[in-house]
């Protein structure tokens, strides 16, 4: 038996279990696939800008893995937890197709085992995995949404390991909902902080940023909108050109978003009030951190400190294997999505293509041991741009791979309406929710 361990449930880590799945539909051999993952759904996180805001908009976003059409073996929840198992475990469906990729449809095959835990990997050690099967407690989190039970701890062993737990932000950028009825409950605390602030600062002018900023206005015009950026252009992104940039700033300022360039703010007092490191003081009455995030990394680094960029991303191989800053290749350790280090803009999009190769390669090596069939990152699209920003619903600037820019395209703006939720369902074979 060979075992394949998937760390987050996202767009890297599903694209990866739909990527093995489909690898698998001639296996000979027992092959288990243990996912790992705190949600028991997919959200679109393309949608937190307006997430924030619109409760019932976070719970459309939200698609639980009731609908996604993968059926497992064994099923570990938190205590509590309001999931209907039936519909997913492979004893209750006995030999109904898997659907793959673009709805294709995956036969079953009872030599692929499929395991799904709720929780989140505290350490990754040399073929096994120390699991918590319980809340998270992220960063600037509300007191309520603090977990107040004791998690229970697993240990997973694993012949190969796919990393795709992705980043952390600030609540409520980075939700701590479990479930669509959660999450809306947890964005109308979010909604009504935005309500009740007249003046809102968001600081950091990166994508996330950009577009909370853009949203909040365009919902609220009569509110006053700060945009607090440490550089003197936005977003930071490097792989994008100025003429993008100057366009983002210019959707901002038309908007009537006060956008504060090479401003860095050294503190944030009780009252609300922030510090700049020059001395200068802006009130605020609520206060989106947009520039921070951190890297789901903790556990790796306890056992392997030495496979990190400067900037804390996982250094890896073009084909998606792990390896340290010496050059070393790990071998059965992957990883995916926007904490790894290669010359692209972190989007969604990029997370799903990572995980369907790295789903591959690491059934390549489990079952083969064969380097030779393992697919590689699209090297073509290496150091360049290949990014989309809506600023307000009604504006967007987009740059594709080869330089060209795109402004208000009428094709880019409905794809926005929703912030590309409508194409998560074909693209990753989900069902969407019957009326």
């Amino acid at each position: 038996m060979s075992r394949i361990l998937i760390i987050g449930g996202s767009c890297g880590g599903l694209a990866a279990l739909k990527s093995i799945i489909k690898k698998a539909q001639n296996l000979t051999q027992q092959l288990d696939v243990t996912l790992v993952e705190p949600k028991l759904g997919i959200f679109n996180i393309l949608g937190i800008p307006k997430a924030v805001l619109d409760p019932e908009f976070a719970a459309k976003s939200f698609v639980s893995f009731e609908r996604a059409n993968v059926y497992w073996d064994t099923i570990r929840l938190q205590e509590g937890m309001q999931f209907d198992t039936k519909k997913v475990l492979r004893s209750e469906n006995a030999d109904k197709p898997h659907l793959g990729i673009a709805a294709e449809e995956l036969k079953y095959n009872p030599n692929l085992k499929l395991h799904f835990v709720q929780g989140h990997v505290t350490e990754l050690a040399n073929n096994v995995a120390k699991v918590k099967i319980g809340k998270l407690d992220k960063g600037r989190l509300p007191e309520r949404y603090r977990p107040t039970k004791p998690a229970e701890e697993v240990e997973i062993p694993y012949d190969s390991v796919i990393i795709a737990s992705g980043r952390t932000r600030n609540w409520p950028l980075d939700p701590l909902s479990s479930t669509a009825e959660e999450l809306r409950t947890e964005m109308a605390d979010s909604t009504e902080q935005i309500k009740n602030a007249q003046k809102i600062v968001v600081i950091g002018g990166g994508a996330l940023g950009i577009e909370l900023a853009g949203e909040i206005k365009h919902q609220f015009p009569e509110k006053e909108v700060v945009l607090v950026h440490p550089h003197a252009t936005l977003p930071p992104e490097r792989l994008v050109c100025d003429q993008f940039k100057q366009q983002a700033l210019e959707f901002l300022k038309n908007l009537g978003v006060e956008v504060l360039l090479n401003t860095r703010i050294k503190a944030e007092q009780e009252d609300g009030v922030l510090v700049t490191t020059d001395g200068r003081t802006i009130t605020s009455d609520l206060t989106f951190w947009c520039n921070y995030k951190k890297n789901n990394v903790e556990f790796l680094a306890k056992s392997y400190p030495n496979v990190f960029a400067p900037n804390g991303d996982i250094l890896v191989t073009h084909q998606y294997e792990v390896k340290t800053d010496a050059g070393d290749v790990l071998g059965n350790i992957f990883a995916v999505g926007d904490l790894v280090d290669l010359p692209l803009v972190k989007t969604a999009g990029w997370a799903y293509r990572q995980g369907c190769q790295a789903g591959n390669n690491a059934v390549e090596l489990v079952l083969n041991e064969d380097r030779g069939g393992y697919e590689s990152v699209d090297k073509e699209y290496l150091d360049k741009g290949g990014m989309l920003l809506v600023v307000g619903m009604n504006q967007s600037v987009c740059e594709d791979f080869f330089g060209q820019i795109f402004i208000n395209d009428p094709e880019h703006l409905k794809m926005y309406e929703d912030y590309r939720l409508s194409v998560l369902f074909p693209t990753y074979g989900l069902t969407k929710e019957q009326k």
